[in-house]
């Protein structure tokens, strides 16, 4: 009897010891958690702050990447709508176009560090896989 008394003596506190460990380890993760959450905000802060800097002294640049734009897209290399990008249909200009070419491909390839040319050929290129310039170029030639 002493020997099994023994035994769970011991095994009671190896197992008191083994919960001491989990309960320390879980404390552990919920400060590494923390730790990372606070470290993440505040990369996001500073990607904002970067981003926000780059783009200072842009505001020339986007305006005429606009105008390019609607230019590019009455052109006959572009996607020849006679009006660029107003939307006689809608009377209003093309906002996804604004949005898509001007806001996600310009605005982001120049934060990037894409000159204006660079930024420009990545959306004319995306622009002539589109299906509109497709039907438009399959129809004219």
């Amino acid at each position: 009897m002493d020997r099994t008394r023994l035994f769970v003596t011991i095994v009671v506190v190896v197992v008191i010891i083994l919960i001491g460990q989990v309960y320390s380890q879980q404390r552990r993760i919920a400060q590494l958690q923390f730790s990372m959450d606070f470290q993440q905000k505040q990369f996001d802060e500073q990607a904002g702050k970067l981003a926000v800097e780059r783009l200072k002294g842009h505001r020339a640049d986007v305006m005429q990447a606009a105008q390019w734009l609607h230019q590019y897209y009455g052109s006959d290399e572009g996607l020849r709508r006679a009006n660029g990008l107003w939307r006689a249909d809608q009377k209003q200009p093309d906002f996804e176009a604004i949005g898509a070419w001007i806001i996600d491909g310009y605005l982001t390839a120049r934060i990037e560090g894409k000159s204006d040319e660079e930024a420009k050929k990545m959306i004319t290129d995306a622009i002539q896989g589109s299906d509109e310039w497709r039907q438009v170029h399959a129809a004219k030639k």
